[in-house]
């Protein structure tokens, strides 16, 4: 029954939430938080069992074109444990944020769907159930991008729409063929064997289905087009998508089909690695130049999460242990620093007024807790102590070095310095620099820090990303148990 909770317990809070609606507002919040602070305690249980050498298993249903399959793995719970955290401290921002917003009802009942579409993926033990959580995940996402109803928010809407459901096609189709080739879509250790005796050619089919359709999630170049203009939901939203679910999905996708799909001796041998860090490199780079060039907070901060994202794939497709623990543990890292960020950047905006990098000049006099929060998670962004991101940045670079593959070297330094630029320099001027006259400043007689529920969670995950950097014994360890998993 712990699985089963974990994955369709949000549903039925989703429903009460509904029910209660604006009547009672305070139950109806309360409603909201219940669900994810049962998820975590629940894998967190989880994760006890896993360390221990025990995986839970759930069966649903088990026809041959329709499966409802979960299965508690390593690698499954070390990413259900930041999701549930994160959540948990994203309800409680949200209820700061949201207070004066409109529509609250629907944003709260589709956060919570959002939980159950989550946890169902990262749980699924089959390409069929991971993709029907996929699809779930992509529709009640809709609703929180739209969440403004204007018309450009619409026009995110169906771009966002478009995008991610053209991936899911090629999800899907990918995972037909894998059924008709081999009579089965269960996650292996290893892989699935019957693929290692397919041709190149449909095998290179395959590659290019999954990538495609993992890529629009995962904000590869050129499929990335749909993330800065979601980037007009409300901040809570924007730190879901891209610090817990969405994006991380596309990630985490990459991860089960490179490993437990075709499994890493054959994705290896057919030279698709060498392909994914090309792609990688590219898009960490493209999306350094792209942040440089943003004026809009939020925007700039999804910049960085596209760059992030392909950090976490070189690591993986560098088929070496340190290079591939470094890839695993930017997974819980990233998490916890970005978004640390978009909470700091609603608090920005919402305090300021404006949503534009420069008009934040010397705010850090105005509200220090959130500007020094910023600066913090902004460092660990860029890879420099004591901050977390340092960690995992290190372990990847340590990979690249030891395959003597200095190009990848380069990349990574290089987008860092570039990152510095674009996350350093307002960070720095937000203290360093005096604000801006008239227009072009932030109202400074009414600028103070935000309410309490928005500042809490973003010292706690600051806080965290901290310790992480300097002590990180329960991700770590759960990253190597995760990535020994996954190579069997």
């Amino acid at each position: 029954m712990v699985l089963f909770t974990i994955v369709f317990l949000p549903v039925i809070f989703v429903l009460l939430i509904a029910l209660v609606g604006d009547r009672a507002k305070p139950l109806r919040n309360a409603l909201a938080i219940i669900p994810s602070i049962i998820c975590f305690g629940l894998v967190s249980y989880l994760a006890l069992q896993v360390l221990q050498g025990n995986i839970l298993e759930l069966n649903l249903v088990d026809f041959p074109y329709f499966m409802l399959k979960f299965k508690a793995d390593p690698l499954a719970v070390y990413l259900a444990l930041s999701m549930t955290f994160l959540w948990i401290m994203t309800d409680i921002y949200s209820f700061g944020y949201m207070a004066h917003e409109h529509a609250q009802t629907r944003y709260y009942g589709a956060l919570t769907l959002n939980l159950t579409a989550a946890m169902g993926i990262v749980f699924a033990s089959n390409l069929i159930t991971f993709f029907i959580f996929f699809e779930i995940l992509t529709v009640a996402v809709y609703p929180l991008v739209i969440h403004e109803e204007t018309p450009k928010a619409y026009e995110a809407g169906i771009m966002y729409g478009i995008y991610l459901l053209s991936g899911g096609a090629a999800v899907l189709a990918g995972i037909v063929m894998v059924y008709n080739l081999t009579g089965t879509v269960e996650f292996m250790v290893g892989g699935i064997p019957a693929l290692a005796q397919q041709s190149k050619f449909i095998l290179t089919i395959l590659f290019i289905l999954f990538t495609f359709g993992f890529g629009f999630k995962a904000s590869l170049v050129p499929l990335y087009a749909w993330l800065p203009e979601a980037m007009i939901a409300p901040t809570p939203i924007s730190a879901v998508l891209h610090a817990v679910a969405v994006v991380n999905v596309g990630v985490f996708g990459f991860f089960r089909t490179i490993g437990n799909v075709f499994g890493f001796k054959l994705y290896q041998s057919m030279g698709f690695g060498d392909v994914i860090a090309v792609i990688a490199a590219i898009t960490i780079l493209w999306a350094a130049v792209l942040g440089l060039r943003q004026r809009e907070i939020k925007r700039m901060l999804a910049m960085s999460t596209m760059n992030q994202l392909s950090y976490m794939l070189l690591g993986l497709v560098s088929f070496h242990a340190v290079g591939m623990l470094g890839g695993i543990l930017h997974i819980h890292y990233h998490a916890f620093m970005k978004i640390a960020l978009f909470y700091c950047a609603g608090s920005f905006i919402t305090q300021s007024g404006n949503k534009y990098v420069a008009k934040i000049r010397g705010i850090g006099r105005y509200m220090p807790i959130t500007a020094a929060c910023f600066a913090a998670a902004a460092v660990g962004i860029i890879g420099l102590p004591p901050m977390c991101g340092w960690v995992s940045k290190w372990y990847i670079l340590q990979g690249y070095w030891s395959i003597g593959k200095p190009v990848y070297i380069w990349v990574l330094i290089i987008s860092s310095l570039m990152e510095l630029g674009f996350l350093g320099v307002p960070a720095y001027s937000a203290f360093f620099h005096e604000p801006q006259a008239g227009a072009f400043s932030f109202p400074q007689e009414r600028t103070k820090e935000a309410p309490w529920s928005m500042v809490i969670p973003t010292v706690i995950v600051t806080v965290l990303a901290f310790i992480f950097g300097i002590w990180g014994f329960v991700p770590h360890r759960m990253a190597e148990t995760a990535l020994n998993w996954l190579m069997g």
